[in-house]
């Protein structure tokens, strides 16, 4: 009988252990228990900023130890191409493959990397620190489970010995001027152009691109109208905010001014599905996104974000206020997000293509014979 109640006590006990441990587990803080997960990880594979370099992985480490207690070995790989990159993810998670990267980083692409199911929706809002600014989360439902670390602005990038403050451009069509002949450079790529396009109508931008084309601008991919716009063979560029803060950082003459209004793209962090390390990456998410990570971000890349002071996006972003310029922001936007993701995108897209590859609009003509 003794027995029996001593087995009855102890069978209890333990009941009420457990329940215990399952509580504290339960009420445990999130960030801590990605903390341990990170510990016993060790390492992640992060696929982010194409402008970071080997030298800020090793910083990153450190800060992230210092922070966090969890030494990390962080294997690095410059982003390139968003558009293949989510090519790559959805190929992977596709073919049931493990994820290459545990941390990937988007722009728009974070929208359709979510509606097809290749990306992790993480709650970051029990998880980013207690200083950071809340708005870093993604709140729109497309674009749920990732995490802002870095902005930008589109405008235009100018040589102020060339061309003074009041006689710069102040609208996309004054770059049609014919003072400023072969002297503009323009990106090649069509997505900013769509959106631009739907936001003020495709009649309205068709026209405008077609009569800075005809203008003599140049096109080409970011960094290459960067190049010649430091050989000064333009002495403009349409361009983003973070080749303004290049120039300035190498002495090279340069101002800012944004045509129009201001279109500011997010970019963020994501965990795809099938991440082999993935608290180490929302670790490191977590981290880049802080008042800490986002001054590491601008010093080791030259991006800035605007939700934190100290940089020159949100120097810009204060700016536009003072001057009563509009700001869009294409990733918060719901009318945008639903565009972005349509087949009337698509469409648009390649009209815009067209007009880029032959300074037209509407069909090719053909050639008489």
């Amino acid at each position: 009988m003794a027995t029996r109640n001593l087995t009855r006590i102890i069978v209890t006990a333990l009941f009420f252990l457990g329940c215990l441990a399952l509580a504290a587990t339960a009420g445990a803080d999130p960030l801590a228990q990605i903390i341990d997960g990170a510990k016993k990880e060790g390492r992640v594979s992060v696929r982010i900023r194409s402008s970071f370099s080997d030298n800020s992985m090793k910083r990153l480490e450190k800060e992230i130890r210092e922070k966090f207690g969890v030494d990390l070995k962080i294997n690095y790989t410059p982003s390139g191409s968003m558009a293949k990159l989510l090519a790559h993810v959805m190929m992977e998670h596709k073919a049931g493959l493990a994820a290459s990267y545990d941390l990937v980083n988007f722009s728009n692409h974070a929208a359709e990397g979510f509606k097809a199911g290749v990306l992790e929706r993480v709650d970051w809002k029990p998880l980013i620190t207690k200083d950071s600014n809340p708005e870093v989360v993604a709140t729109h439902p497309s674009f749920y489970g990732s995490l802002i670390y870095y902005s930008s602005h589109q405008g235009l990038l100018y040589n102020p010995q060339k061309i003074s403050a009041d006689q710069v451009p102040k609208s996309f069509q004054e770059l049609a001027d014919p003072q400023w002949k072969h002297k503009v450079g323009i990106p090649s790529a069509s997505s900013g152009w769509t959106r631009r396009a739907y936001l003020l109508g495709k009649e309205k931008i068709f026209s405008e691109l077609q009569a800075i084309l005809k203008n003599g601008a140049i096109q080409g991919p970011y960094t290459v109208l960067q190049t010649r716009y430091q050989l000064e063979e333009i002495w403009m560029a349409f361009t983003i905010s973070s080749y303004w803060n290049f120039a300035v950082q190498k002495g090279v003459p340069a101002a800012w001014q944004t045509l129009d209004y201001a279109e500011v793209p997010f970019y963020s962090l994501a965990v795809p599905k099938g991440a082999k390390n993935p608290n180490a990456a929302k670790l490191v998410a977590v981290y880049l996104a802080s008042p800490e990570g986002s001054r590491f971000t601008n010093e080791e890349s030259g991006s800035g974000n605007l939700f934190y002071p100290g940089n020159y996006e949100h120097e810009i972003s204060s700016q536009h206020k003072k001057q009563g310029i509009p700001e869009f922001f294409p990733t918060t936007d719901s009318r945008m997000i639903d565009f972005l993701v349509s087949k009337d995108y698509d469409k648009l897209r390649r009209e815009v293509s067209l007009v880029l590859s032959t300074g037209e609009g509407g069909a090719k003509k053909k050639k008489k014979k």
